[in-house]
Order: C-alpha cells, then sequence, then structure tokens
C-alpha cells in the first residue's frame, strides 16, 4: 500500500452537498484540499438520484396537469407523456448540472479522488485509504450521506419492491403503485404518479401523512391527493409483500382489518439511514444510528469533522451544503456564516408546501405565549387567475414582541417564497417590520402581507 508524503489541511469524504460545498469553500479559503468521491459523479443522492431529478419529473408531470384544466382558461389542448422524451429530459437535467459543479470544483482548487475511501488512522494525522492509496491530513469531514432504509416486512426483498433510487434512474413509469410511507418521499412520488394518470396507494404508519410537519399542511395535502385520485391508509402497518404474475400483493392492517390490495410495483418510502465509513461506526458516539456532532460539526474524535444527513436534524441538501460551509469557515479561522437552527423544509407537490420555524403546535408544547394567524389563497388576486387549488399562508409570532418564529405555506410557488420569512426569522423581525415592504400586484406574495395584517390584528 502505497502512503503518499502531501499532507492536506483537510480531506472531504463524500462528493453531496455537504462536502463538495466543504470542500469549494476551504480550498477558496487557502486550505489545501482533498475530495474522495466513491462514485463516477459528483452531487451525492441529491443531484444524481434525489432532489433534481424528482423534480424534473415533477415538472414535466405538473404539465400533464395543467394540460388537462386548459379549457378553464380558454384553451383547447391535449397532452400525453412520451416516456422516452421524459427520462432524456431527466437525465440531460442531472447531466447539465453535474458537468457544471464538476467544473466548479476543479476551479476552486480542490484535488478530487474518485475512490472508495476509509479512515484508517487518527493517531496524528488522520490517515484515509482511497483505493489502495494512502492519504494524511490534519481534518477529516465526513460526508457520505444516507441509503434507502427498509422496514423489516416479509418480502421487501422482492424484485418488485422499487426505491426513489429505482424510480429516479430507470426507464420505467409503472401502472399502479402502492407507496410504503407517507412522508415527503412518499407524497411527491404520489403526486407526480397520480399527474401521470396512474393508480397511487400510500400505506402510512402514522395517524397522518406529513406527520412531522403543521397538521392543515397534511390534512390539505391529502384531500388534495385523494382529489386526485390517490388512496391513503394511514395508521396502517404493513405485514407482507408477496410477488405475483402481474406485480405485487400488499397485505396490511388499518383500522384493526387485514387488507389486501395489488400493483405492479412496491415504492418503500420510509426515510433513509445514514452510511458511515467502514472502521468508525463503532468508534464515532453516534443517536439513532446517525453521527452526534457538536455546533462546529466536530465528533467525539479529534479532528474528524462530520456533515450533512449522516449527523442529526433534518436531511435537506441546502441544509448539508450550509453546514460544510460553516465547517470549512471554522477550520480556516473565521467565523461560521450560516444560522442553523432557520433551516425552511419544502415539498414540491402541487401547490408547493414550505415551512419554517416552529409550528402553532409545537409552540403550545414549548411553553411559549404566542399568536398566529392565517390567510387563504382564495382571496388571492394571483391565486384566483391561475386557478389554484387551496392553500394558505400561516404565521406564528411571540405575542409580547410580534417577531416572527414560524411560517408554514401551502401556495404556489411557496419554495421560493419562504427565504422571505427564513430571512424575517433569523434576524428576529416583527410582523410589523415585514410589513414595511411593499409586495407587488398581483402576486402570491401578497398573501404573505395579508398573513403579517391578520398576525398584527390579533397581537
Amino acid at each position: 500500500m502505497e502512503t503518499t508524503d502531501k499532507i492536506f489541511d483537510l480531506i472531504v469524504i463524500g462528493g453531496g452537498p455537504a462536502g463538495y460545498s466543504a470542500a469549494m469553500t476551504a480550498s477558496k479559503l487557502g486550505l489545501s484540499t482533498l475530495l474522495a468521491e466513491c462514485g463516477n459523479t459528483l452531487g451525492g443522492t441529491c443531484l444524481n438520484r434525489g432532489c433534481i431529478p424528482t423534480k424534473a419529473m415533477l415538472h414535466s408531470s405538473g404539465l400533464i396537469r395543467q394540460f388537462r384544466s386548459a379549457s378553464e382558461f380558454g384553451v383547447d389542448a391535449s397532452a400525453s407523456i412520451n416516456e422516452d422524451k421524459l427520462f432524456s429530459y431527466r437525465d440531460e437535467t442531472v447531466n447539465t448540472l453535474v458537468s457544471g459543479l464538476e467544473q466548479s470544483v476543479k476551479a476552486s482548487g480542490v484535488e478530487v479522488i474518485h475512490g472508495l475511501a476509509k479512515v484508517v488512522s487518527f493517531d496524528g494525522n488522520v490517515e484515509v485509504d482511497i483505493g489502495g492509496t494512502v492519504y494524511k491530513a490534519k481534518d477529516v469531514l465526513l460526508a457520505t450521506g444516507t441509503k434507502p432504509a427498509f422496514p423489516p416486512v416479509e418480502g421487501i426483498d422482492s424484485d418488485v419492491v422499487i426505491t426513489s433510487n429505482d424510480i429516479l434512474e430507470g426507464k420505467e413509469l409503472p401502472e399502479s403503485l402502492i407507496i410504503i410511507g407517507g412522508g415527503v418521499i412518499g407524497c411527491e412520488f404520489a403526486s407526480l404518479y397520480t399527474d401521470l394518470g396512474r393508480k397511487v396507494t400510500i400505506i402510512e404508519a402514522l395517524p397522518r401523512i406529513l406527520s412531522n410537519m403543521d397538521k392543515d399542511v397534511a390534512r390539505n395535502l391529502q384531500m388534495i391527493l385523494k382529489n386526485r385520485g390517490a388512496e391513503i391508509f394511514s395508521g396502517a402497518l404493513v405485514n407482507r409483500i408477496v410477488k405475483t404474475g402481474n406485480g405485487a400483493e400488499v397485505t396490511f392492517t388499518a383500522g384493526g382489518a387485514e387488507q389486501t390490495l395489488c400493483a405492479d410495483k412496491v415504492l418503500i418510502a420510509t426515510g433513509r439511514r445514514a452510511v458511515i465509513p467502514e472502521g468508525l461506526s463503532e468508534k464515532l458516539e453516534t443517536a439513532n444510528g446517525r453521527i452526534v456532532t457538536d455546533e462546529n460539526g466536530c465528533t467525539s474524535i479529534e479532528h474528524i469533522y462530520a456533515a450533512g444527513d449522516i449527523t442529526n436534524g433534518i436531511q435537506l441538501a441546502h441544509k448539508a451544503s450550509a453546514e460544510g460551509e460553516n465547517i470549512a469557515m471554522v477550520l480556516a479561522g473565521k467565523k461560521a456564516v450560516h444560522d442553523m437552527k432557520v433551516i425552511p423544509a419544502c415539498v414540491y407537490f402541487s401547490p408547493e408546501i414550505a415551512c419554517i420555524g416552529i409550528t402553532d403546535t409545537e409552540a403550545k408544547e414549548a411553553g411559549i405565549d404566542f399568536v398566529t394567524a392565517k390567510a387563504l389563497t382564495s382571496a388571492n388576486s394571483r391565486s384566483v387567475i391561475t386557478r389554484e387549488e387551496r392553500g394558505f399562508v400561516k404565521l406564528v409570532a411571540e405575542r409580547k414582541s410580534g417577531v416572527l418564529i414560524g411560517c408554514q405555506l401551502m401556495c404556489a410557488n411557496a419554495s421560493d417564497m419562504i427565504g422571505e420569512i427564513a430571512l424575517a426569522i433569523a434576524n428576529r423581525l416583527t410582523a410589523s417590520q415585514c410589513l414595511l415592504s411593499v409586495r407587488p400586484h398581483p402576486s402570491y406574495e401578497e398573501t404573505i402581507g395579508a398573513a403579517l395584517e391578520e398576525l398584527i390584528k390579533k397581537k
């Protein structure tokens, strides 16, 4: 085994959002940086088989849904899906972004090696084996991400069972789909397949879908999905999956009764689990299968840091990127720039869902004296023009100070609009301060203004 003489300031293991963001930031700040990625391309799950290909396919399926309602706007039109072109568009989108990312990483001065990395020593300088060659560094950042988690269900290993990876890398759109798991991943794929006219069933173990989000958001989403033809079973436990000649049978218990449903494929959307590099899982402090870190990304082993989905907290690409950048700043002797307590979460449904801060339920549980207000999109001019489905803007603020502490959006362009509220919460702005800016008319953003006005009335 060959050992190199050079000692890098930082070796980053994993080329996803946390890894490449940390590597580029560190290099630009003057740290010699090596980035190790076990796959053939940079970008991690998000870019290659997650966020980006999902949103590309959702964009196509959304166009189909718009064409179906075109007559409402005085347009006679029809449309059908061309699967070959859909997959080409998806793959071209991913390839374009991967190419741009790899050029940016190279331009930043980061050295990139493709190969499986393993930490072999952390006595003194940290030593990392990458493809049989040992590289040394003062510090190492683990950013190895996650992979789909499988529940302990009989028949889960059948070839009729697929993951999001299979859908986003494959060339097949099954006519019917049973989705096990009603979280963000499950709901986004339910949106995709109902828009394409496929038969969709969601089986969720918890009392409601999107259980980690505001109850009003979850209730509205469930109603819209059902209106689009999806069947939803909550509080349901899957007992077994059986491959049949025509696909799969899923047997589950809901409401005390056992039921069996059939579909072409079964999608497992029950979350993801951390991929901790070999040899470290038993040495690092972990909680719930993920690496424990402090506010600067430090792990229980000196000079080994961790960021992204392998650490505790919400599993989102922008959260991972911010963590990676913060760690690189600290290693370069500078102050972290991102407030990790203020992370927006989005669901790319239609209408979009975006949340940040705490809900009214969480505020009540925390003993906060709060006030909340909601504005419906049915009164918004832009929403009426575009015939948007039912939606709302819901705000939560401290009663005495008026400082915003939470927001839930369910409306068109929510993923773009949430930035305004994220800025407000990060800087502890009040509802009155947020109303100082004039919002254009007609715009979806006016609903935020209406919610702010209602919040001030209740204060």
